[in-house]
């Protein structure tokens, strides 16, 4: 959560988001999966509550309960003259129960080391501790320029378009590696439609790195825009080898039907379908592909399943009652005339297939995580059943 600002000092308000940011930071492991600001926004936004007010104690647990976090970490921090005080404690949403606070201070100057310590010290009281000290924590971490670090947040808070253009590009001059400012720089193109900065900004994030997977996604999504559709397919193509995500094969199915692949196009839908059958997209997508295969019987039975998933669905009725007469997928044409010429005289338009704009590992590491516990889980019982070896 944003931590509450005690100190009587003005135009530090930007330390509230600067304190959680660092601690996700810090905190992110392969074990344990962290709940986004942007998430974390749009979770209180659904649940009624406005970003501008201070939920209680109360609210925050039932949003926290909604969402199945396990914990929460609540704070405060206190700026006199150069000094810097943070103190933050573990809410235990499962146990109910609220840690005693950690607190730690130091020269404002070293805000990111004393924030990294104060990760050491919440990951302590969790489980899975770090198995290193605290000097060595804090020295493994990769280093943040505070000045830059504070053009980020100032980004990532302001509601202006330009302020966050010029504060992420101001955190990238400061710091040149500054992988996060790139991201949700390119992110601001993005979700503005300039496509081409966007894919700029978004083609520098390093695939090993923790951000590469939302900052291929939305290049695959801007490259498509641009119907540059051989990058799109490189883009999606490469997520699908790093996590076997529905949404990356539907979309690697519309890059391929839009270059007129529609075999191709129809085994990504199939993959689509077959991981997640209740959605009506991936339903509709793949009684297109098996349509313009002249499969019109399974095409149907496809368009069938999706009106019960979507009954208000007019493009789906509409091509179950093309089939019904009997019509005929058109030959294959190339993509960059696919969506611009009409269709032939007497020739009904065909719809074009749904391209899915969000991207969720957040949900599928989460399920990982949760395996993985499960057979630890079952495997420690095991060897606790198994005697002595």
């Amino acid at each position: 959560m944003p931590f509450d600002n005690h100190s009587k000092a003005t135009g530090l308000d930007w330390i509230t988001e600067a304190c959680p940011e660092v601690l996700a930071q810090r905190m992110s492991s392969a074990k344990l999966n962290l709940v986004t600001r942007d998430d974390r926004i749009f979770v209180f936004d659904r649940a009624g509550v406005p970003a501008a007010v201070h939920p209680s104690r109360a609210t925050v647990f039932n949003v926290a309960e909604q969402v199945g976090a396990d914990f929460v970490v609540l704070g405060n921090y206190a700026v006199e003259g150069t000094s810097f005080q943070v103190s933050a404690q573990l809410l235990d949403v499962k146990m109910l129960k609220l840690y005693a606070p950690v607190q730690i201070s130091g020269p404002l100057a070293d805000f990111v080391d004393v924030q990294t310590s104060l990760a050491w010290d919440l990951l302590r009281q969790m489980p899975n501790p770090p198995q290193v000290t605290r000097q060595q924590f804090v020295k493994s971490a990769t280093p943040i320029p505070l000045n830059s670090f504070e053009n980020y947040v100032r980004g990532i808070m302001s509601t202006s378009r330009q302020l966050k253009i010029r504060y992420f590009k101001e955190a990238i001059r400061l710091n040149p590696s500054y992988v996060l400012a790139e991201l949700q720089l390119g992110k601001v193109y993005y979700n503005n439609h300039e496509y081409e900065q966007a894919a700029l900004w978004l083609s520098k994030i390093p695939k090993d790195d923790r951000s590469s997977g939302q900052a291929t996604f939305l290049l695959g999504m801007s490259e498509y825009y641009r119907s540059n559709l051989d990058k799109a397919y490189v883009a999606f193509g490469y997520l699908a080898t790093r996590l076997p995500l529905t949404e990356v094969y539907n979309n690697l199915g519309v890059v391929d039907a839009r270059r007129g692949r529609r075999a191709a196009a129809a085994e990504y839908f199939s993959k689509a379908v077959a991981a997640d059958p209740k959605d009506p997209d991936y339903r509709f997508n793949m009684a297109l592909a098996l349509f313009k295969n002249n499969d019109n019987a399974g095409a149907a039975r496809q368009l069938r399943e999706e009106l019960l998933l979507r009954p208000t669905d007019v493009e789906a009725k509409s091509l179950l009652e093309m089939i019904n007469r009997g019509v005929i997928a058109p030959p294959s044409v190339s993509a960059s005339t696919s969506n611009v010429l009409p269709p032939p005289i007497g020739q009904p338009r065909i719809p074009i297939e749904r391209i899915k704009r969000e991207y969720d590992e957040a949900l599928y590491r989460q399920l990982e995580m949760e395996i993985e516990n499960l057979n630890q889980q079952r495997m420690t019982k095991a060897e606790g059943g198994g005697g002595p070896h």
